[in-house]
């Protein structure tokens, strides 16, 4: 009777102790899961470059890298005949001109504000959209803040307005 006592004992002993093994376990896990998974990436933040609020620097705006990759720039440009679209690459065939919005539709995309920028949630891209032009890959180190690079594309645009 003492050896089914003593048996029934250790069966508890061991139930407990997996019982805590799974729960330490568990908390593990989902710590790392956390940490993984659902904790938002930390970023650098870059201090703004001093021109960017110097209005007489932005005047001067006619083209602008938004976006690079050891592979690959994306270019934007600012002319009378509009904004356009460039990419630069370094494999054969890629890249070259992408489009281009004439200085009408560049006036009805500012006036009815259809131009944003989504930072998303990489750490390194976001998106920018002009008018009917979705989506377009920007780099967060060349623009960590969003509303910089609306106000950057504002002002491409008002250039094409203003010289047409």
């Amino acid at each position: 009777m003492e050896n089914v006592n003593d048996l029934t004992v250790l069966s508890s002993v061991i139930e407990i102790l997996s019982s805590i093994t799974n729960t330490v376990v568990g908390l593990v896990m989902a710590w790392l899961a956390y940490k993984t998974y659902l904790k938002a990436p930390e970023q650098t933040t870059e201090p703004e470059p001093d021109s960017a609020s110097d209005e007489t620097a932005q005047e001067e705006l006619h083209e602008i890298l938004v976006f690079k990759t050891s592979r690959q720039e994306t270019w934007l440009k600012s002319s009378p005949s509009g904004v356009s679209c460039r990419i630069v690459d370094t494999r054969p065939s890629k890249g070259g001109p992408q489009w281009n919005l004439s200085p009408d539709i560049v006036k009805s995309i500012v006036e009815t504000r259809a131009y944003h920028v989504n930072p998303g949630y990489k750490v390194r891209t976001g998106t920018f959209t002009l008018g009917p032009k979705r989506n377009w890959l920007y780099t967060k180190s060349l623009f960590p803040e969003p509303d910089y690079l609306e106000s950057v594309l504002k002002k491409l645009m008002d250039n094409v307005i203003r010289s047409t």
